[in-house]
């Protein structure tokens, strides 16, 4: 892990350690609440500068690294709807795995449910292929075929209908799993900052 230290809400820091390899956070106790909005930017973009780094799977079973008790997944609910974390039961903190990290920092949401029954009125068809495949680094192309009144039309005025999502390669395998929409979310997000600095 690597530890980082990050300005807290009132003065001070705090430090968080970071494991890039596991895509994961470690909170020491309401670590997590005290961070500033700067230091929440500021740590995505260390998750972003690493989003190429090769990905481990998590261990069936995460230990503390504080008192090397076992970690507990927990869930809670936070202003973009539920995530999910392992917490020491001792109370020393907690491993939150990049993508809940997301999710409790609104960065990412659900749906709500009148916004995910627009999409299933709206959203007919997904069809994704694979144009391409390179040795380190595979695209999938996804194109929405979105309805409005009858007539199938583009998900925004004078936008395409394609997106491209970034997939990763299995960490030591040399294959190819799926789409990891973790990834692609940390890079379109990490784009939306490159743009702004």
């Amino acid at each position: 892990m690597q530890p980082l230290e990050l300005e807290r809400h009132d003065d001070g820091k705090v430090r968080v350690d970071v494991c890039f390899g596991c895509a994961g956070i470690w909170f020491d106790h309401l670590a997590s609440v005290q961070l500033a909005p700067v230091a929440v930017i500021r740590l995505f973009k260390e998750i972003y500068a690493h989003k190429d780094d090769g990905r481990r799977p998590r261990a069936a079973q995460l230990e503390c690294p504080r008192c090397e008790g076992f970690l507990v997944q927990s869930f809670d609910l936070g202003k973009a709807g539920r995530f999910s974390y392992f917490r020491c039961s001792v109370g020393d903190g907690r491993f939150t795995p990049f993508s809940q990290f997301l999710r409790e920092k609104q960065f990412v949401r659900s749906l709500n449910a009148a916004e995910l029954q627009r999409v299933r009125m709206q959203v007919r068809q997904i069809t994704c292929a694979v144009p391409d495949r390179h040795p380190r680094r595979w695209w999938m192309r996804c194109s929405l075929q979105i309805h409005h009144e009858g007539k199938a039309v583009s998900p925004v005025s004078g936008l395409s209908d394609r997106m491209f999502m970034a997939g990763i390669e299995a960490p030591g395998s040399g294959t190819w799993r799926g789409l990891d929409l973790v990834a692609a979310g940390i890079h379109s997000i990490g784009h939306l900052f490159d743009a702004l600095d």
